[in-house]
C-alpha cells in the first residue's frame, strides 16, 4: 500500500516525488516531527522539530543506497556549524532527501557502551511525607563509589537541617556511565574522589534524563530515569529513545558535577 498524499505536501527530487508533512505526534507526547516518505515507503525519514536534535531517523527499507532493517535507525546529520532548524522549509526537506538518497558514509548514532566501573546516585527521602506511589525525595548527587555515597548520606542524616530532624532514609542507585558520540569507553581510576578519567581527560560531569507524570496533588509520580552519560549530546539521544518507550507528561535533562553535594543547607518543612 502506497503512502497517502491527503493533506500532505509533495516535493520532487531527481524526477521522483516524495511526500512530507510536519505534525504533532500524540504517541510521542505531542512532539512535532517532520516526516518524509517515498510513495512506496522504501525511504521514510523523521526529524524531531524544535529540540535541536543533531540526528535523523531512518524508518524505511533503503538508506543511502543500502538496504536497512526497516526499524528506527538514527544517523548524525552533518549540520556542521549550522543550528538545527526550528522551522521546516521545502529547502531543508529537499536537502534531507538528497542526503538520504545520494549521500554516503552517514554515521550511525553510536550504540552506548558502558564503562567498566559505575557511578552512584544518592537520594534521601522524607519518609513521613511519602505515601503510596509518591516519595518525597531529595537528589543529593552522584559519587565515584558506593562508600563515598554512604558517607555523605550518614553525614546528612546526622548533621544537616531537616534530614537530621525528621525520619529520613536514603538509597544509593548504581549507574552505568555511557560514552558519547565517539563511542569510546570511559575508564575509572581517578585519584580524587568525585572524578573519573575519560581517556586522558577527567570526567567531572555527567548527564541523566528524567521523565515523570504528575498526580492530582501535583506530585511527581511514575518517575523513569536513565543511566549516566558523559556528554550532553548522548543524553539527548537517550531522551529521544525514552520518549518513544515511555509516555510521560514531563521530561528534563540534568547535569551533575561528580562528587558535588546538593541541598547543602538542608530543608525546613512548611
Amino acid at each position: 500500500m502506497g503512502i497517502s498524499k491527503k493533506g500532505r505536501r509533495t516535493i520532487t527530487y531527481r524526477e521522483r516525488e516524495y511526500v512530507w508533512w510536519v505534525k504533532e505526534e500524540e504517541e510521542y507526547c505531542n512532539e512535532t516531527w517532520l516526516t518524509i516518505a517515498s510513495p512506496d515507503k522504501s525511504l521514510i525519514l523523521s526529524y524531531r522539530v524544535g529540540e535541536c536534535d543533531s540526528f535523523v531517523v531512518s524508518k524505511g527499507r533503503v538508506f543511502q543506497g543500502k538496504e536497512t532493517s526497516g526499524k528506527w535507525e538514527r544517523y548524525w546529520y552533518p549540520f556542521g556549524k549550522r543550528t538545527p532548524p526550528m522551522v521546516i522549509t521545502p529547502g531543508f526537506v529537499q536537502e534531507l532527501i538528497a542526503w538520504a538518497v545520494d549521500g554516503q558514509g552517514a554515521e550511525p548514532v553510536c550504540i552506548k557502551r558502558p564503562v567498566k566501573e559505575y557511578l552512584y546516585r544518592l537520594v534521601l527521602c522524607d519518609d513521613e511525607l511519602s505515601y503510596e506511589d509518591y516519595r518525597e525525595e531529595f537528589d543529593i548527587g552522584i559519587f565515584l563509589s558506593r562508600e563515598q555515597a554512604e558517607r555523605v548520606a550518614k553525614h546528612y542524616l546526622a548533621h544537616i537541617e531537616g534530614f537530621r530532624d525528621y525520619p529520613c532514609s536514603y538509597r544509593i542507585v548504581e549507574k552505568k556511565v555511557f560514552a558519547g558520540k565517539g563511542g569510546e569507553e570511559k575508564s575509572g581510576g581517578g585519584k580524587k574522589e568525585g572524578r573519573k578519567k575519560c581517556g586522558e581527560a577527567v570526567l567531572e560531569e555527567v548527564y541523566m534524563v528524567y521523565g515523570w507524570n504528575e498526580n492530582t496533588e501535583g506530585d511527581e509520580v511514575e518517575v523513569v530515569e536513565s543511566e549516566c552519560f558523559g556528554d550532553e549530546t548522548a543524553a539527548k539521544q537517550e531522551m529521544a529513545k525514552m520518549k518513544e518507550k515511555y509516555v510521560r507528561s514531563e521530561w528534563c535533562l540534568s547535569r551533575y558535577r561528580v562528587g558535588e553535594w546538593e541541598w547543602k543547607d538542608g530543608f525546613v518543612r512548611v
